[in-house]
């Protein structure tokens, strides 16, 4: 079996470490294509000798059967117009934003397969939230190749093709959205007293820890909220004060509004 990653930033090289860390595929399996590769500080090419990179995106996937497609969606049709000739009887797994699969099978060869996943940052640290949307005609071997791939850096979860967008909005820009919290948190913190390191400790593992409420214990969130929310408590005052400043409203607005420009994308 071989891999191409075409694309080398942040994301694609999580899963091609994923890849090797797990001992998914061998590396002299995989082939990786980024325009990065004739940089002098290319440090990847030095730090795995046994993978093929080049900055030539057919020259990766020629002998790929399996090809991840992790570049920007504005550069995306490029891409698929390159590989186009050499995509047949591939799997193609893509995970750019709001690209649909419908217009990724129309670039590509008939008889190429197409999965969709939308993974998001924190994969970068182990804790990623990958989304995979598989067409029903897709084999099973190849469904289990792409879940653990992406079940290297975190989680997975399988939506429906038309449930893409709002996976986009929710957990790819999500993170963006916590990050804002948590800024906000540990500026409340130095507000009241705190230095910024212990606010921002506090901010971060409250964050954390709370998610992992929600994951391991299976309870709905509200349920959660109440056994933090005493009767004419800290808390519940200050659960009154964010519905007072339509804090859910606000949240809810910003993942609407990422969905459809995500929808916007994919047009």
């Amino acid at each position: 079996m071989k891999l191409a990653i075409i694309g080398l930033g942040n994301m694609g090289q999580t899963i091609l470490e994923g890849i090797l860390n797990n001992n998914i595929l061998a590396a002299e399996d995989i082939a990786a294509a980024d325009k990065k590769f004739a940089a002098a500080d290319f440090a990847l090419k030095n730090k795995y000798p046994e993978i093929h990179f080049t900055s030539d995106n057919k020259e990766a996937v020629f002998e790929a059967d399996y090809v991840i497609l992790a570049v920007k969606p504005q550069i995306f049709s490029q891409v698929l117009e390159e590989i186009k000739a050499l995509s047949a009887d591939k799997l193609i797994i893509s995970i750019a934003a709001g690209i649909k699969r419908e217009f990724i099978e129309a670039k590509l060869s008939q008889n190429s397969r197409v999965v969709r996943v939308m993974p998001n940052t924190p994969a970068l640290v182990g804790e990623g939230m990958s989304a995979l949307s598989f067409a029903d005609d897709l084999a099973e071997k190849e469904r289990l190749f792409v879940k653990k791939v992406f079940k290297a850096f975190g989680r997975i979860i399988e939506v429906k093709e038309e449930q893409m967008d709002a996976v986009t909005a929710l957990s790819g820009s999500g993170p963006a959205f916590v990050y804002l919290f948590i800024e906000a948190l540990s500026d409340a913190g130095v507000l009241k007293g705190l230095d910024r390191q212990t606010a921002l400790k506090l901010a971060a593992q409250t964050l954390k820890g709370g998610a992992e409420m929600v994951l391991e214990s299976q309870k709905h969130p509200a349920e959660l909220k109440d056994m933090v929310t005493s009767p004419g408590g800290t808390t519940i005052a200050g659960v009154a004060s964010l519905e007072e400043s339509g804090f859910r409203s606000a949240v809810i607005k910003a993942v609407s509004a990422a969905a459809e420009r995500s929808e916007e994308l994919g047009k």
